[in-house]
């Protein structure tokens, strides 16, 4: 579904919009969205949809597990987050970013931190606001899944250089390697959110916008350590593996080593009675 790229959202000088972004943890099915739970169908695609709640209220849903909200009540947002998470999900869990536009016809197209000023409001403008900030709360999410597991690795680092010895079992080992390449997995998937959307490419103001916002999100340089830090945990878990495998190998072989041991033993034992 396709609306004008001129239509205009709201153009009042100086109105200051609040802006809520969220990222669930799990990928969202657009498709199995009400759309009468949450208003007009603005825009939409396989990977994402635009909602307008009623005039100035707006949520963008995108499949990789990113809701926006622009300008909608702390209620509204709350029923909307609740209708997708489980019943022991709490919101406060959630990565979340917030910001203010500001919407100023005689100032020029500005984003510093934690605002963003337009001269006027587009649904295309919208729609690239929102995508960068679901992109960003997107990051934000996949960083603190690294973080913990970096952690992790980090305390079984600190073992091996104090004690000389790793204190972790096959079955620890097989799920920490299993938790980071499904998340190394994920974030490939997804790789597509981090490219610029086609809008920008057909305007001028759009794709002045989206760099903007692409540069004040740092989303390339976050990307890029995000995949630093998955190779990093990746790598220590590696040379555990092999340490471990090490270990094992070595008992085995000293297990054979003694079962040969017994039955010389019972060789010699034998010829002597």
């Amino acid at each position: 579904m396709k609306k004008s790229n001129l239509t205009i959202l709201m153009n009042d000088a100086n109105t200051k919009l609040p802006i809520a972004a969220y990222h669930l943890g799990e990928k969202i099915d657009t498709r199995k969205i009400n759309s009468n739970l949450f208003g007009k169908l603005v825009r939409s695609e396989y990977s994402f949809l635009l909602y307008q709640l009623n005039q100035n209220c707006y949520v963008y849903f995108k499949d990789y597990g990113s809701i926006v909200f622009i300008n909608c009540t702390k209620t509204k947002i709350t029923e909307t987050l609740q209708y997708f998470l489980p019943e022991s999900s709490s919101i406060d869990n959630l990565a979340t970013e917030n910001y203010t536009l500001i919407i100023n016809p005689d100032a020029p197209l500005e984003v510093n931190f934690n605002t963003i000023q337009i001269p006027e409001m587009t649904t295309d403008t919208a729609h690239i606001i929102m995508l960068n900030l679901g992109q960003s709360v997107g990051l934000d999410n996949y960083f603190e899944k690294t973080a913990y597991l970096l952690e992790d690795v980090t305390k079984f680092s600190k073992q091996l250089e104090e004690k000389g010895n790793i204190y972790l079992g096959r079955k620890r080992m097989r799920q920490f390697i299993g938790k980071t390449m499904n998340l190394k997995n994920r974030i490939a998937e997804n790789l597509f959110i981090f490219d610029t959307s086609t809008l920008a490419w057909s305007n001028e103001h759009l794709s002045k916008l989206d760099n903007e916002l692409r540069k004040e999100l740092d989303i390339i340089n976050r990307h890029h350590g995000l995949q630093h830090n998955l190779n990093v945990v990746k790598e220590n878990l590696d040379l555990f593996q092999s340490i471990l495998q090490h270990k094992y190998s070595s008992l085995l072989e000293w297990i054979i080593i003694l079962l040969i041991l017994f039955e010389v033993l019972q060789l010699i034992i034998e010829k002597l009675v």
